[in-house]
């Protein structure tokens, strides 16, 4: 059986050495608290059958979280769009319109509850997303 020399044992501890203290170096960068700003496409699914999208106010929410760098890893590695479930998120008021505007909380809320998304929003731009719906 051959035997290993001192020198190849030496560099298996070194990388051993080097890769544990890039986990713990990865570890400890994911538990810091980070505020990052992501630009995410909206799209809307699942309107009325009877009715078509005219007009969307804005195609682009800013949305910015502030959360532990763990939590935001989804976000930097999945599409940056938000589905916006028409019928899920319009409440049943809204839906008797046909201009109808989804509100800051509103958003917010529908945003916490995607699990893709950290739940610590800090800010949205617009504040705001209306949309023209029109009979067919």
């Amino acid at each position: 059986m051959a035997r290993k020399s001192s020198g190849q044992r030496n560099y298996a501890v070194l990388l051993t050495c080097w890769i544990l203290a890039l986990f713990a170096l990865f570890a400890v960068k994911l538990s810091t608290n980070y505020s990052a700003s992501y630009s995410l496409k909206v799209v809307l699914t699942n309107l009325p059958e009877d009715k078509s999208l005219v007009s969307l106010s804005d195609s682009v929410l800013i949305v910015t979280f502030e959360d532990k760098g763990l939590s935001l890893l989804p976000l930097e590695l999945t599409s940056k769009k938000i589905i916006i479930d028409y019928q899920k998120m319009a409440s049943s008021y809204q839906k008797k319109y046909n201009n109808i505007c989804f509100q800051k909380q509103q958003i917010i809320e529908y945003i916490q509850r995607k699990h893709k998304f950290s739940d610590n929003v800090k800010k949205i731009q617009p504040e705001r997303i209306c949309l023209h719906l029109q009979n067919e």
